[in-house]
């Protein structure tokens, strides 16, 4: 057994009681690969018991590195014991790789290796959520520039990693949060190639508005939360939240300390059907949603008084 296995145990029996956690899975996001377990210990500490789950990111500079990238974090991972969910690109950033070669089958042999190596290293039933964010323009994958070709790529990835003998993964269609630059529903790879119905939802506007009217925002919005909960449900999927967070924007657009975004995130995993979801508990230069460093003391209170505690 690992060292910080032993007094991370420790620290869980000296943990005081906290407020009501939802039911759902807690998972977090504390940083890549090692660097993130090397976070476990202090985090449990603060948190006052052990999470369920752990997530992490697959590289998108090469299918080489994308493949290192998954040997790497598994073996990281799995000595923790938790269940993970990993984010997987369906496209490298070598401007030559497209998503019409991939639905074509040009990179099946990819998807299969990284399949294997998850199966190898002790990870065959986690969440591997594919291109997630698809909706948007930041990432290479984006759906709207082909969207025929990205669902039959879809299901050809899903298709090559279950190919895989001993897999058993869950697969995460996830999207960013609101229609972004194609309603994510145009792009619905089909029932038989989801288990999980995903979202990323950072508290953010890009106007000024009170906590209350950015939390009405998120859910109300065009394929916001209350689109995801009915979408879900309509299929019989249960939802995830694999990035929720709290913090600060370079731009000023983050709704930063506030304990009231936390507190309604809380009721609203409680009252949905949700598979796991993971607090983006890391100081991102994108998005600092960091609580356990003391640096959000009203959110990361209302975080503990929720989620805390020994379960």
């Amino acid at each position: 057994m690992h060292k910080y296995r032993v007094s991370f145990l420790a620290c869980l029996l000296l943990a005081g009681s906290a407020g009501a956690m939802p039911a759902a899975p807690l998972g977090m996001y504390l940083g890549p690969g090692c660097v993130g377990v090397k976070r476990v210990e202090s985090f449990g500490k603060w948190l006052g018991r052990k999470p369920e789950r752990a997530s992490d990111f697959f590289s998108d500079h090469s299918w080489l590195e994308m493949a290192k990238a998954a040997e790497r974090s598994t073996r990281c991972w799995t000595p923790t014991g938790f269940a993970m969910s990993f984010a997987l690109p369906m496209l490298p950033r070598d401007k030559s790789s497209t998503l019409a070669r991939g639905a074509a089958g040009e990179y099946d042999q990819h998807f299969v290796k990284i399949a294997e190596i998850l199966v190898r290293n002790g990870q065959a039933n986690a969440v591997v959520r594919v291109g997630w964010e698809f909706n948007n323009t930041w990432f290479v994958w984006r759906a709207d520039t082909d969207p025929v070709a990205w669902v039959a790529y879809w299901r050809r990835i899903v298709t090559a990693m279950r190919s895989v003998a001993g897999a058993n993964f869950k697969f995460d269609w996830c999207t960013a949060w609101s229609e972004g630059k194609i309603a994510p529903t145009e792009v619905y790879p089909g029932d038989a190639y989801v288990d999980i119905i995903g979202m990323d939802v950072y508290n953010t506007s890009w106007n000024p508005r009170t906590p209350q009217e950015r939390w009405l925002l998120k859910l109300n919005a065009p394929y916001g939360l209350k689109w995801q909960k009915e979408f879900a449900a309509a299929r019989g999927k249960p939802v995830s939240f694999p990035e929720w967070g709290t913090g600060t924007r370079p731009d000023g657009r983050g709704g930063g300390d506030d304990p009231y975004y936390v507190r309604k995130m809380a009721e609203w995993i409680a009252s949905s059907n949700v598979a796991y979801h993971n607090y983006w508990d890391f100081p991102a230069p994108d998005f600092n949603a960091i609580l356990s460093d003391g640096s959000k003391p009203e959110a990361a209170a209302a975080f503990l008084e929720t989620f805390g505690g020994p379960r």
